[in-house]
């Protein structure tokens, strides 16, 4: 029943559409784009050893696969309801059209919960990582603990802010997540597995490769206007891989 109502299309990737570039990038932009994110990180780091650790990502990985499969058959079984449904309002209008009122006030309380559940990940590795890496470093001895949790706060609370404004103003779910991952991969990322990597470097092998990233990031979306349908993210991580891969070689040879 779901089918018939469905186009073919949907349940189906021609070997075409698979290796084109615009699919690639975005397989490559979602991929990148949450790599080593603080909030994954903060959950990797509490394990007990590295081999639990490693059983715990493997785990989480096959457990995502069917709540994966559910989101996909979610969203079909809203196209089959309505064909000109925006994407975005899938969720909720499944909800409201298929369940009974009981069940309803569940599902959008669980729908609540799981936002909640991310969002104040997100909120606090933010705090955390303005705290932390920007302002005790430079003002460790002039703040107290109770100023730098007062700070903390108002991060929090300016973040959350910026974030809603973000929700407004973009309204697409997945252009959210990659303009978000836009200041992620290509300025933190490879510099960040690096020195998880053990590799060492200066000041200079963070924010030069940063630069370029970004650059690459601006150049490829607003000036190329994205050509082949590849997103900046994946040419900015590039860029910045290549430049401090270079900058390792430098310091090496001067060593």
């Amino acid at each position: 029943m779901l089918k018939s109502s469905v186009p073919a299309g949907y349940f189906s990737l021609s070997s075409q559409q698979i290796f084109s570039w615009s699919f690639l990038s975005l397989f490559f932009t979602f991929l990148l784009g949450e790599t080593l994110v603080p909030p994954y990180v903060q959950r990797l780091l509490i394990g007990k050893n590295a081999k639990c650790t490693a059983r715990g990502t493997l785990f989480s990985g096959l457990f995502s696969i069917p709540f994966f499969v559910v989101t996909g058959l979610i969203g079909l079984i809203a196209l089959s309801l309505d064909s000109n449904l925006n994407p975005n309002l899938a969720m909720p209008y499944v909800i409201k059209t298929v369940l009974p009122v009981g069940v309803k006030g569940l599902v959008i309380a669980g729908m609540v919960s799981i936002v909640m559940s991310s969002a104040d990940s997100f909120l606090n590795s933010a705090a955390i990582s303005f705290m932390n890496d920007l302002v005790i470093p430079f003002k460790s001895s002039v703040l107290s603990e109770k100023n730098r949790l007062k700070m903390a706060k108002v991060v929090t609370l300016f973040t959350g802010i910026l974030a809603v404004v973000f929700a407004v103003k973009i309204k697409n779910v997945l252009d959210i997540l990659i303009y978000a991952y836009n200041f992620w991969a290509p300025i933190i990322m490879v510099p960040l597995a690096a020195a998880i990597l053990g590799v060492k470097g200066k000041a200079d092998s963070f924010f030069i490769p940063a630069v370029f990233g970004i650059l690459g990031v601006l150049v490829w979306n607003y000036l190329l206007k994205k050509p082949g349908g590849v997103d900046g993210l994946v040419v900015g991580v590039f860029c910045n891989f290549i430049v401090f891969l270079f900058l390792c070689k430098v310091k090496r040879r001067k060593v």
